[in-house]
């Protein structure tokens, strides 16, 4: 036996005809041409799907492969889903394929293949007058992309590859062309992958992993229906020092201890830029103010938040005569030991 068609199809010899039909549904969906372009092993492994299907869907010729290990005309020389009529064979259309039902290289029974094949890519049951198709909206798709802290406090612009299905210009979406002959350019699925690249603007505030939706550039849709829609899904990454809180903005500030003592004025960096603040006398280190109207624009009211910043007393590192002196004198200024009444334990 040259090749297992139980095998190709990935179901056991004693599968029902719908597990067969199953089977073969999610490996031609998987190994179609048109989803993989210029892909030789695909496009083999599409045609060894099909000899197998066109087999195994057959109860007569089932039968002879299971009892001889092959079929005449089929075992040896191959299939070919998109070739021409060879020798006296007769054509007929049916979804999609012409598919033989006479003479030696044909296919008895085929015609369930292509009525099937034209369920999963488009078409029409050969013989039958078709009825209206149900318009059906497209598919959203989704994407995601990376961007800096600043640009998504900020707002930006960015562009991103897309492919999204949409209808074979060569067909129009039918699947063939001069009435009877498989469209060479999406192989009678009626559709085919677009590649293009969108600019998208990102609003200004946008949070990590929030979506921005750009209407209609999701798979179009069929009989003219509406195409579906890109969802954009933004990973935001952190900055050193700014860090979000919903609306609002947080930093540590660093300040001398005279400063913290006496009080003064001190420059705080923010999102909008540097903000003049004050420091009231003898405020204390992990202190937090509040500069209001400095944080992030949001998104649903379109308010800012507030830019909170906590003060850090910094300690000099160079001891030196003089500041022995000044710590000495700092430690008079003390009324008490500033950790009484905080526990040692549990």
């Amino acid at each position: 036996m040259s090749r297992d068609y139980y095998e190709i199809l990935g179901v056991s010899k004693g599968a029902s005809e719908a597990e067969i039909k199953k089977a073969y549904r999610k490996l031609a969906r998987k190994y179609h041409p048109d989803v993989n372009p210029g892909n030789p092993e695909a496009e083999q492994k599409f045609k060894e799907i099909q000899e197998a299907y066109a087999v195994l869907s057959d109860a007569k010729k089932r039968k002879e492969y299971d009892t001889f290990g092959r079929v005449d005309g089929m075992g040896d020389q191959g299939f070919d889903p998109f070739s021409q009529a060879r020798g006296s064979t007769r054509w007929h259309e049916a979804g999609p394929f012409r598919v033989g039902v006479e003479g030696m290289g044909g296919f008895g029974g085929f015609e369930d293949l292509g009525d099937l094949f034209s369920q999963i890519f488009g078409g029409g049951k050969p013989g039958r007058r078709q009825p209206r198709p149900t318009p059906r909206r497209g598919k959203d798709q989704e994407l995601s992309v990376e961007i800096d802290f600043r640009e998504a406090v900020r707002g930006t612009t960015v562009l991103v590859p897309v492919q999204r299905q949409v209808r074979c210009t060569t067909c129009g979406g039918s699947g063939n062309v001069k009435g009877s002959r498989v469209c060479p350019a999406c192989h009678g699925a009626g559709v085919v992958i677009s590649s293009e690249r969108l600019r998208v603007k990102i609003p200004e505030g946008v949070r990590d992993g929030s979506k921005v939706r750009v209407a209609g550039k999701g798979s179009e849709g069929g009989a003219g229906a509406a195409s579906g829609d890109l969802y954009v899904r933004i990973k935001v990454r952190s900055h050193p020092f700014f860090k979000r809180e919903g609306d609002n903005i947080r930093t540590t500030v660093p300040i001398t201890f005279d400063e913290a003592y006496l009080g003064g004025q001190i420059e705080v960096g923010t999102i909008h830029g540097p903000v003049r603040a004050t420091i009231p006398p003898g405020t204390q280190s992990g202190q937090t103010f509040r500069l209001r109207g400095k944080g992030v624009r949001s998104l649903k009211t379109r308010a800012y938040g507030d830019h909170l910043y906590t003060v850090q007393v910094a300690v000099p590192k160079v001891v030196s005569p003089a500041g022995e002196e000044a710590a000495r004198r700092v430690a008079e200024l003390y009324r008490g030991n500033p950790r009484d009444g905080l526990p040692l334990g549990l």
